[in-house]
């Protein structure tokens, strides 16, 4: 055994060199909810693919950061930093108003492994603290946005149910109440659906009222 010769048999390959470049845009000021702002965006662009963007926007006279979301986009092609209306299409896309106040919120869709562990972020202004704030209205899909009765619907799922929320605001956009719906599906037998809904309405984060209702498919 001592004479026996063991060759070596480990494979020794380079670890690939994962590379990046960066950059960073300033937008021209612009008027936002009474403010004027600027927008500065840092880029890493990775050279096998991918792209990270962190959003600054800072008050343009104060130099007050009013918001800071760091992102990577799923779909490159809607970050086209080299346009010349980059900035343009990022306040068309990610600005609206969801609580009915008359200010505009943040608004991005996070990509997650599958719809149902993706997300709608929303970001509400804070008019007295002149910033973006995370909010408990973020969920998978935005459904409906009723200016007109001011009712933000949403919704989201898992392998069972359904699950909607009705949020009604006020004037000054608080919440006055919240309806909750779940709708699960229910088959007996083999020729019989039925659909099971179960319904809340919660104020200040009271049940006030409920009920269960079946509904024959």
């Amino acid at each position: 055994m001592e004479k026996v010769v063991v060759a070596d048999t480990v494979a020794t390959e380079e670890l690939p060199e994962y590379k990046a470049d960066t950059l960073s845009k300033i937008s021209t000021p612009f008027l936002l909810n009474k403010l004027l702002c600027y927008w500065e965006h840092f880029f890493v662009i990775y050279h096998y693919g991918g792209l990270e963007i962190t959003m600054k926007l800072y008050d343009y006279k104060t130099k007050k950061l009013l918001l800071e979301y760091e992102y990577q986009p799923k779909y490159e092609e809607n970050y086209d930093y080299k346009s010349e209306t980059y900035f343009d299409s990022i306040n068309k896309r990610h600005f609206d108003d969801f609580n009915f106040d008359g200010y505009k919120d943040f608004t991005l869709y996070e990509y997650g492994s599958m719809p149902m562990t993706s997300a709608t972020i929303i970001m509400l202004f804070n008019d007295e603290t002149k910033t973006f704030e995370h909010s408990e209205l973020s969920a998978p899909v935005i459904d409906e946005i009723d200016s007109i009765n001011k009712i933000l619907t949403t919704h989201e799922w898992d392998m069972e149910n359904v699950y909607y929320k009705k949020h009604h605001f006020d004037k000054n956009g608080k919440i006055k109440f919240r309806e909750e719906i779940t709708e699960r599906d229910y088959y007996p037998n083999d020729t019989t659906g039925m659909r099971i809904i179960y319904y809340q309405k919660i104020i200040n984060e009271k049940i006030v009222e409920q009920r269960t209702d079946t509904l024959k498919e």
